[in-house]
C-alpha cells in the first residue's frame, strides 16, 4: 500500500533541502485554473463557508498495516517460539561437534528474529494507538491551511505563500502514484522546510489529483454565493470529525477502494474482510485529533451558515456501496474458516 510521507525512515518526505527542478515544473498556481473539472471524491470531512476539512493520504488504506502485522505475527511468532522451546530449551544437549548449531542460533537466528519482530511491531504501531486520522483544514476566510502533524502538533501556512505542486512517489507494490503536495519554504523561497500531502486519490491518476486541486482552489477563490455547487460534489462526508469511525463504515470505506469495480469486492473478499476488521481495531485504539483553541477561534462557523455540511447530511447509501461490502466481508470470513477447516481435516487424515 502507498504510505509515502508517513513518519518512517525512507518513507518521510525529504526536507531541509533545496527545491528540485521537477518540483518547480509541477508547481500549481492558485490563481490559475488547470482546466480539469473539480472533484473531491471521498476526501471531505466538513464543508462550510469558513473552511473545508479533509482526510490525510493514509486514511483510505488504514488497517492494511495492522492486518499485515497480525498476519506476520501469526506466521512468525509460533514458529520461532516452537524452535526456541523444542530445540534449545527442551531439546537434547548438543554434542561437542554440534555446538555450532547453538552458536548459529544465538548469533544469527535470534538477531534476525528480533529484527523481524521489530518490523511487525512497527507495522502494528503505525496505525494503532495513534490518531484516527490526520486532518487538514483549508480556511478561506483567514486564507490559511492547518495541517495536523503525525506527532499531534499543528502546522499553519498562508495559502498565498505555500508551494503547491503535483508530487510523485514510488511505493512497491503500488508503483508510481501522484498526490497534491505542499511545501513550507524558507524566506528565500528555495529551501523546503516541511512537506504535507494535501490531496490524494487511492488508485487514482494525475487527473484525479488535479481535480482535487481544482476543488480546493475554487473553494478558496469562489464567492460565498458559489459555494453551494461545490458542497454537492462530495458523494458523502467522512464520519470522523467528532467520533471514531464505526465498524460498518470502516468496512464500507475499505471496500470503496474498489468502488468502480464491485465484482472485485468478491474476488478480494478474503483479505479485505480482515483488513476491514484490522481497520476497526486501528480506529478503536486511536485518538480523535483535536485542533488547538487558536485554530478553532480563527475558523469559527456561523450558526446559520447555509453551506454547513458534514456526515449528518449524507444521503442513504445504496446496496453496492453499503450492503454489498458487508456481504463480501461475511463471505471472506466464511472462506477463511472453510480453508482452516480443510487444512485441519487434511492434517488429521495424514497423522
Amino acid at each position: 500500500m502507498d504510505y509515502a510521507g508517513i513518519d518512517a525512515r525512507n518513507l518521510r518526505f525529504p526536507v531541509n533541502r533545496p527545491l528540485t527542478d521537477p518540483e518547480r515544473r509541477e508547481q500549481l498556481d492558485p490563481a490559475r485554473s488547470t482546466g480539469v473539472a473539480p472533484r473531491i471524491g471521498l476526501s471531505l470531512i466538513k464543508f462550510n463557508s469558513t473552511y473545508i476539512e479533509l482526510v490525510d493520504r493514509w486514511y483510505p488504506v488504514k488497517g492494511f498495516n495492522v492486518w499485515l502485522s497480525i498476519m506476520g505475527a501469526l506466521a512468525f511468532v509460533p514458529a520461532s517460539l516452537y524452535m526456541l522451546i523444542k530445540l534449545i530449551i527442551l531439546g537434547e544437549p548438543f554434542a561437542e561437534d554440534e555446538r555450532w548449531i547453538l552458536w548459529c542460533f544465538w548469533a544469527v537466528i535470534v538477531p534476525l528474529s528480533l529484527f523481524i519482530l521489530g518490523g511487525i511491531v512497527w507495522l502494528f504501531r503505525s496505525e494503532c494507538f495513534r490518531w484516527t486520522h490526520y486532518p487538514m483544514r483549508v480556511d478561506r476566510r483567514s486564507r490559511q491551511i492547518h495541517f495536523f502533524r503525525q506527532d499531534g502538533t499543528v502546522a499553519t501556512g498562508a495559502w498565498d505563500r505555500l508551494f503547491f505542486f503535483i508530487g510523485e512517489s514510488t511505493t512497491p507494490p503500488i508503483g508510481r502514484t501522484n498526490d497534491l503536495r505542499v511545501h513550507f519554504l524558507s524566506d528565500d523561497g528555495a529551501t523546503v522546510l516541511e512537506t504535507f500531502s494535501l490531496g490524494y486519490e487511492y488508485m487514482g491518476g494525475r487527473q484525479d489529483v488535479l481535480g482535487i486541486w481544482e476543488f480546493i482552489r475554487e473553494y478558496m477563490e469562489s464567492s460565498e454565493a458559489e459555494l453551494a455547487g461545490l458542497s454537492r460534489m462530495a458523494p458523502i462526508y467522512m464520519p470522523i470529525h467528532d467520533r471514531k469511525e464505526g465498524f460498518v463504515f470502516g468496512v464500507v470505506r475499505t471496500f470503496a477502494n474498489f468502488s468502480r469495480w464491485p465484482w472485485l469486492h468478491l474476488v478480494f473478499s478474503l483479505p479485505y474482510s480482515f483488513i476491514g476488521m484490522a481497520r476497526w481495531l486501528a480506529m478503536t485504539t486511536s485518538r480523535i485529533p483535536a485542533w488547538p483553541a487558536e485554530v478553532h477561534a480563527s475558523s469559527a462557523i456561523k450558526e446559520d451558515d447555509p453551506h454547513r455540511r458534514d456526515w449528518r447530511d449524507n444521503p442513504p447509501l445504496g446496496f453496492v456501496d453499503d450492503k454489498w461490502p458487508l456481504i463480501c466481508t461475511a463471505i471472506g470470513v466464511l472462506t477463511a474458516i472453510w480453508i482452516l477447516y480443510t487444512i485441519e481435516q487434511a492434517l488429521d487424515l495424514r497423522y
